[in-house]
């Protein structure tokens, strides 16, 4: 291959990777909540979408839309997405999910301290046959990637689902009626605490040790 054209078709590629991480104009509404790269924040109570299965942020954004999720006046949290979701038109959808998806998601730190028997065997017994053995997700199921998901987040949609803010036969679809029968099973504090502990493990980046 000659240089210029060698040269000439890593500058398309690169242009080409610049246009696909371009955030389309609707990401500005997720920014106040998910941060600027779809970082999320906690403290919001906002999870991570940077590095998220896509066709996973796809089927929650039409679930917002549809009233599928977010329609308990208890999951403050949903409400605020679902009316965000209903402003945005269905053909923008796609764009947003793939946006999120191809972001660098980032580690968080573990002090490596949770109960990682005891939220591994749960794990096992409940999650890695739809999520997989990392927590990594599956695109052709729809599930998400758990290991990118802050502790408290997972331990609030535990509850959601076992109590039918999240997943109820009235409104839910699918996906989200499976999963309430799932969380059915996990009623304890302890056994969500730990179940949340070690999915947040999966995706950690070993703590640093103090500096001298």
């Amino acid at each position: 291959m000659n240089k210029p054209l060698y040269v000439g078709l890593l500058l398309l590629a690169a242009t080409g990777s610049a246009m696909a991480a371009a955030p389309p104009p609707e990401a500005q509404a997720c920014v106040a909540c998910h941060g600027d790269r779809g970082q999320g924040n906690p403290l919001l109570g906002a999870p991570r979408l940077a590095g998220q299965q896509a066709d996973y942020l796809l089927s929650q954004l039409q679930d917002f839309k549809a009233g599928r999720r977010g329609y308990d006046a208890r999951d403050s949290h949903g409400l605020q997405m679902r009316a965000m979701a209903t402003s945005l038109d269905d053909a923008v959808l796609p764009s947003l999910a793939r946006y999120y998806s191809v972001l660098e998601a980032g580690l968080t730190e573990t002090s490596g301290t949770a109960n990682t028997t005891q939220g591994r065997d749960l794990y096992q017994g409940t999650c890695a046959g739809c999520h997989g053995p990392q927590g990594q997700g599956f695109a052709h199921l729809k599930t998400p990637r758990l290991n990118l998901l802050d502790d408290a987040y997972l331990q609030r949609q535990l509850e959601h689902y076992a109590q039918g803010i999240r997943g109820s036969e009235e409104h839910a679809g699918t996906l989200g009626i499976w999963m309430r029968g799932i969380s059915l099973q996990i009623r304890q504090d302890s056994e969500r605490q730990a179940l949340a502990d070690y999915i947040t493990g999966l995706g950690a980046a070993p703590a640093r040790a103090p500096g001298p």
